[in-house]
């Protein structure tokens, strides 16, 4: 029987017989784990429960550059953003030559989205992008930021 020829009461029919033979479907589905930063004492969500489902916790879409062993417990973004930044900061510092600085930005040119305090920071206002930023467009905007890596 096709569905164009089908009546309204024999397509229901039909419906009703595929919900009565459906094998049920199991959503395993983790909520994010409660935590408190240990930095800040804010309450977030932490997602690593969900990690191995759903692609993984939002630290993970943050630059993956902190040493093993460094923090003792999550942060939330805000705090973890200032920690990366940070540590961003003193290995840029470490690497010196322009091509170094380059090479250690080059990994993370994929991750578009701008984080706070990572790619730019808001002055008076205004946002004022991060050398790391620079690093990783990897060319000069030609617009004379102050944190520009190509001067």
């Amino acid at each position: 029987m096709e569905i164009e020829s089908m009546t309204k009461s024999g397509v229901d029919d039909k419906i009703v017989n595929i919900e009565e033979n459906a094998e049920p479907v199991s959503l395993n589905i983790t909520a994010p784990v409660a935590k408190q930063c240990s930095e800040c004492q804010a309450e977030f969500g932490c997602g690593v429960a969900e990690a191995s489902e759903q692609g993984g916790c939002w630290c993970q879409d943050l630059p993956a550059i902190m040493p093993l062993g460094t923090l003792s417990d999550c942060l939330c973004k805000a705090c973890l953003a200032k920690a990366i930044g940070a540590e961003i900061m003193t290995q840029l510092n470490a690497a010196g030559s322009p091509k170094a600085r380059l090479a250690l930005a080059e990994p993370y040119r994929h991750q578009t989205e701008l984080v706070e305090n990572i790619d730019f920071t808001i002055e008076n206002g205004r946002y004022v992008f991060s050398e790391w930023y620079h690093l990783k467009r990897a060319r000069c905007c030609g617009n004379n930021c102050r944190h520009c890596a190509y001067k």
